[in-house]
């Protein structure tokens, strides 16, 4: 589960706030400072004028670690503009309206009997934890069920949202009077879970029920990766839980990239240099978006 962990703390606090707690402080083992994965990506061919960074990111991060490197901070000064994954999240009333209008739906069985009954105990256990109320749950789709409970257990590590890496370079290119541009909407990015089939959703929340003993143990994990620039470790992250699904997979990571791909290199056709910030699982494995660069011409370095 540590990817739809990752992925669903860029949306957490926007959409999901009036489910959060106030947690007791959690004394998390993760690196103080690092240098994460940074390419620089040219292109080959005449068409491709344009020049990008590319970064991953983890969307919400502990308190007083230093992620940032002077050759990071020349890649931010040197591009024109910032690219990340999901605009809009700033104007938090908008976007709980819209994980209202996909996540409620009427007619919804109780949230029980969407895991097999040898789980309704953990289950029980992880509601309780959560803050959120049964009847709540109950109105919920079975994905977003999922993330909302998910998205308590990362709210009870004592993560402030604040500290994510997205908000912390959107401030800075509004202070460098540079634009902001978005590859999805938070509909298109929410609708991703929206349109999972129902077994594939209820194997979501089985998931976030199964690994709740493992969320502390699982973020450290990917923290410390990403900070250090362990792409391997980060890959390896990335493919278990339902990932583990070929069609889910497909949906939420494979697809998503494609599209990316598609939007960057269109963006390349063009002078400028961009600097690309989105999750660290887009950016590794054979399913990579630079990797999907690389087969359209352009040359990938890895520079940190």
């Amino acid at each position: 589960m540590t990817y739809i962990r990752a992925l669903l703390a860029l949306i957490a606090t926007a959409c999901l706030a009036a489910c959060s707690n106030t947690p007791e402080p959690v004394q998390l083992e993760t690196v103080k400072e690092g240098q994460p994965a940074l390419w620089k990506l040219t292109g080959t061919k005449p068409e491709q004028q344009g020049t990008a960074y590319l970064f991953g990111t983890i969307h919400i991060l502990p308190k007083d670690v230093n992620w940032r490197t002077p050759l990071l901070e020349t890649a931010l000064k040197e591009s024109d503009r910032l690219i990340i994954e999901v605009l809009g999240l700033e104007d938090t009333q908008n976007a709980a309206r819209i994980f209202s209008k996909l996540a409620i739906s009427p007619n919804q069985p109780k949230i029980e009997t969407r895991v097999k009954p040898s789980l309704r105990d953990d289950l029980d256990a992880v509601i309780d934890k959560s803050n959120i109320p049964e009847f709540a749950l109950n109105r919920m789709e079975s994905w977003a069920a999922a993330l909302s409970l998910a998205s308590a257990q990362t709210n009870n590590l004592g993560l402030d949202s604040s500290e994510g890496v997205e908000k912390k370079l959107v401030a800075q290119f509004a202070e460098f009077k540079k634009p902001v541009e978005g590859l999805e909407t938070i509909e298109q990015q929410l609708g991703y879970f929206d349109t999972l089939p129902e077994t594939q959703q209820r194997d979501m929340l089985v998931s976030v029920v199964e690994d709740a003993g493992d969320t502390k143990s699982s973020f450290e994990k990917l923290f410390n990766a990403w900070i250090s620039g362990d792409t391997e470790i980060i890959a390896e992250l990335s493919t278990g839980g339902i990932l583990e699904d070929p069609k889910t997979r497909e949906k939420l990571l494979v697809a998503r990239n494609q599209d990316w791909t598609e939007q960057l290199d269109k963006k390349l056709q063009s002078p400028g240099t961009s600097f690309v910030a989105v999750g660290a699982a887009h950016l590794v494995g054979s399913d990579a978006v630079q990797a999907m660069l690389e087969k359209r011409g352009y040359k990938i370095q890895k520079i940190q």
